[in-house]
């Protein structure tokens, strides 16, 4: 958590980073951009410093200890891996997916090999990251062919959609007058270095340009500096960008980012660390002072003696006369208030002893402030990742890589829900105690209890589930038609023999029917008389749906 004082205090402009962009970007847009948004480029350039350990930038130099302990990169990292940490599932609704022919692809497998294709893991950290530091994540869907790919594993035949995280410091959004949600143009500019040969110079020189995309739903613009090398029109009819707010703020287009109450605190805790840094490093080599006497006469050295002083002179070492408890106590507040604003108890930065035997319900108490937040972070999230994948459907149906089938609908084809796992640590007996008792009640669905428990492709694993229902109730249907000799006339058709048997046999409460037990220990009955040609798996399937049943 703590840097070494001194350390990179300066960011270097010759770094690959955000960081860099940001700088860049101030120094070479010029008069491209507004004072609004020259301000909120100034904010993303100081969050990433306080992110990456550079809390000293702009600060003058001077020979004063500079200790930096970075809280804001546990904070960052925390909240990414709380959110995040273990991405997300995509659900279909079961009856849409049902509407799929066996040899097409849906658009549940469509959505998770895009995702899988862009390293949904990694994406989502980087998203995060993104969210907590600037306020806003940005995502671009863009498509590249065939021709336009590095794929010498020959892996995207047809190309591929891409899903990208687009750097805060470089979109530039517009919004509705009127409608500050909706999204009307967006702008991405960067200042590149462009090398152009010289007919006078042998050596090529290098110009520094600003690089510009402009999108709307009508038109791609692509311009360097105020020159258009390429115009054409959007065809998709949208934009392929979704913006995913860290922490709304009512009226604001953009979002709030996890640093923005903290930096302030984060910097007052390192002017502080540093004077007491400063008033230790000045009491660790004390200084010797001598009343009385004059010290050049006097023999100085290790394991030596000073002696022949005058009577009334006296040599002392100037001591630190406090133990800086004060100081110490106020560092401390510091750092309790940064939890308390940032809403991550010490705890979940393991400041606290360890809890592997904390109650599931103490661990929701102790990270409640955590847990507030996280709920609104999470919906925001939650909401932009359904719009993603939206337009990763639509953009894929126009390059043809997949298509609505007949009888579903575009409302059923385009509708996905996405839940993000819960990354709390929990008392797994305690919540399966109380989804046992939801359901009992029936306050609780199958479904709803899978997505408590995180368990992924849960239209397959309910498949799967009633498949083995229905396997183990044929098994227990065949060991009682081999017990019970009334069944087993029943499923021989009767007598064996050719001759009519004219005895009288008693009648059984089995006469009729056959009991059997399923999987769930219910005793299941099946049907009497004819079986309308069906053999014996294909009733016992029926009567395990409910077909027979009246």
């Amino acid at each position: 958590m703590v840097d070494m004082p001194e350390f990179k205090n300066k960011v270097s402009y010759n770094s690959d980073n955000v960081n860099n962009i940001c700088n860049m970007s101030m120094l070479e847009f010029k008069g491209e951009l507004t004072p609004v948004q020259i301000d909120k480029l100034n904010k993303i350039k100081i969050a990433w410093n306080f992110y990456e350990g550079y809390h000293w930038e702009g600060i003058p130099q001077t020979d004063k200890p500079q200790m930096t302990e970075n809280y804001c990169r546990p904070f960052v990292n925390k909240f990414v891996s709380f959110e995040l940490g273990n991405n997300f599932t995509i659900n279909v609704d079961k009856d849409t997916l049902a509407k799929f022919g066996k040899d097409q692809q849906t658009n549940l497998d469509f959505l998770n090999e895009v995702w899988k294709n862009n390293r949904k893991d990694a994406l989502c950290i980087e998203l995060g990251q993104s969210k907590s530091i600037t306020g806003d994540g940005w995502l671009q869907i863009k498509y590249f062919s065939k021709d336009e790919l590095d794929d010498p594993f020959e892996e995207y035949p047809y190309g591929k959609l891409c899903v990208m995280v687009i750097p805060t410091s470089i979109i530039f959004p517009t919004y509705d007058t009127y409608d500050k949600s909706k999204l009307v143009k967006v702008s991405i500019m960067y200042p590149i270095e462009k090398v152009e040969n010289s007919l006078l110079f042998k050596k090529p020189s290098v110009r520094k340009i600003i690089y510009k995309q402009i999108w709307t739903k009508d038109e791609i613009i692509v311009m360097e500096d105020d020159k258009i090398i390429q115009q054409q029109k959007n065809p998709y009819g949208i934009l392929p960008f979704v913006q995913i707010k860290n922490y709304p703020i009512a009226g604001r287009s953009d979002g709030a980012g996890d640093l923005d109450d903290l930096i302030p605190l984060n910097t007052e805790l390192n002017f502080k660390k540093s004077d007491v840094s400063e008033i230790i490093d000045y009491h660790s080599a004390p200084i010797t002072v001598v009343f009385g006497a004059k010290i050049n006469d006097l023999e100085r050295g290790a394991n030596k003696v000073w002696g022949g002083l005058p009577k009334d002179a006296k040599v002392e070492n100037l001591e630190l006369n406090s133990d800086l408890g004060a100081s110490t106590s106020y560092i401390e507040d510091i750092k309790q208030a940064m939890h308390d604003i940032g809403g991550v108890p010490k705890g979940a930065l393991g400041g606290e002893q360890a809890i592997s035997n904390t109650s599931g319900v103490a661990l929701q108490f102790m990270n409640m402030p955590l847990i507030d937040r996280n709920k609104i972070k999470k919906s925001e999230t939650t909401f932009g990742l359904q719009l993603t994948n939206k337009i990763i459907l639509l953009m894929g149906i126009h390059h043809k890589l997949i298509k609505i089938p007949n009888g579903i609908t575009p409302k059923e084809f385009y509708d996905t829900e996405v839940v993000i796992k819960d990354n709390l640590p929990k008392d797994t007996v305690l919540q399966l105690q109380e989804i046992e008792t939801k359901m009992r009640l029936g306050i609780q669905s199958k479904k709803g209890a899978m997505r408590e428990l995180g368990v992924e492709n849960i239209n397959d694993v309910l498949e799967e589930i009633q498949e083995e229902k229905i396997d183990d109730a044929e098994l227990n249907y065949k060991l009682t038609v081999i017990a019970n000799p009334v069944t087993q006339n029943l499923e021989g058709g009767g007598n064996q023999n050719n001759s009519q048997d004219t005895t009288t046999k008693p009648k059984t409460s089995g006469d009729n029917e056959a009991k059997f037990k399923n999987s769930d220990g219910m005793n299941k009955k099946l049907n009497s008389g004819m079986n309308n040609g069906n053999n014996n798996k294909e009733i016992v399937r029926k009567e395990v749906k409910g077909v027979n049943k009246k």
